[in-house]
């Protein structure tokens, strides 16, 4: 009994006092000694994925030393010139889910040209009076938890009691992040849902995900994990171009948060970059155009610093980029 008192005061860091027993008390017998087991640490856990639940390409951050590309060096160099631009007004995307989804939404009926059906029947539920970017892509992503299912949508209108769209694909939500059928609304088919930078995320100042970005030097007919396809065109005609698919990393040794001038704007999105890196999806007119969530006012992304719609991020050292090998660094 001394003894465990002893010890409890030992961890609780106070002094205890023991006085003399005045009656004989019956000792219970010592239990057989046993080895003591091995300090352990424990490894931190991960938060939970909110959605893509199997997309290790999209959640896991990049490992220390990754194995890059053959050609990095000469991608990289091409990626760092030219404009680097926050896609935020015209080709940022729509984002609904179960925040910002009335409860009793209804479903309505999503249709491409000529009629046709690209979600097999299943209805959306897509808020009446939702604001769609002004750009041509017109992009919309909705994740429906009753479904389990997310919808992408190019080039969305809101028609009657239904909506209209060029292109639409399914992604479940429990699933890997990339497109399984409807059709398309992603070039590399990537989950239009995925990758996108939250508004919420720069107004916190973390990003726990990688990032998506449109380039004019995608290759053409050539690809890599998680892209499923490509629309690449070379758009620039550069000698290296690269894949739609390829994992961008920015260089995890500089110090941000050092460079004179820089915004919180660019000090989170550099450093979702250092730790989570980019992957190249689409055809783009920039050479690197990340894509965010559209918000109308832009108000979270003005109170981070950003300027404006087509943001350039100009402290963020494009110059120190890499390219990986693979998705996961091996």
């Amino acid at each position: 009994m001394l003894v465990l008192v002893a010890a409890v005061a030992v961890v609780l860091g106070v002094t205890v006092a023991v006085w003399p027993r005045t009656q004989p008390v019956e000792v219970p017998p010592a239990p057989a000694p046993t080895t003591a087991a091995a300090p352990t640490t424990t490894a931190p856990v991960p938060p939970a994925r909110p959605y893509f639940t199997a997309a290790d390409w999209l959640w896991n951050p990049i490992p220390v030393d990754p194995v890059l590309d053959p050609q990095s060096t000469a991608v990289a160099r091409l990626l760092g010139q030219d404009e680097h631009l926050a896609d935020l007004v015209e080709y940022a995307v729509t984002l609904r889910d179960q925040s910002s989804i009335p409860p009793g939404t209804p479903g309505v009926r999503v249709s491409l040209g000529g009629g046709r059906d690209p979600f097999g029947g299943r209805t959306v539920p897509i808020p009446a009076g939702t604001p769609i970017p002004t750009g041509e892509d017109r992009a919309l992503a909705v994740l429906d938890a009753s479904s389990g299912m997310t919808y992408g949508l190019l080039g969305a209108e809101e028609r009657g009691d239904g909506w209209v769209a060029d292109g639409a694909a399914l992604a479940p939500i429990d699933g890997d992040g990339r497109e399984t059928s409807g059709g398309s609304s992603v070039g590399s088919g990537i989950a239009r849902f995925a990758a996108v930078v939250r508004a919420a995320e720069i107004a916190a100042g973390e990003i726990p995900h990688a990032l998506f970005f449109s380039t004019n030097m995608a290759a053409e007919d050539d690809l890599r994990f998680p892209a499923v396809k490509t629309d690449g065109s070379n758009m620039d005609g550069v000698a290296t171009p690269i894949q739609e698919g390829a994992r961008v990393q920015l260089d995890p040794s500089i110090d941000l948060g050092a460079i004179p001038g820089i915004t919180p704007f660019e000090l989170t999105v550099g450093r979702a970059l250092q730790r989570y890196g980019a992957y190249a999806g689409d055809n783009g007119g920039a050479r690197m155009a990340v894509i965010f969530e559209y918000v109308p006012g832009m108000g979270p992304y003005l109170a981070a610093g950003a300027t404006g719609d087509y943001y350039r991020m100009p402290h963020i050292p494009w110059d120190r980029l890499r390219v990986l090998s693979r998705f996961d660094g091996r």
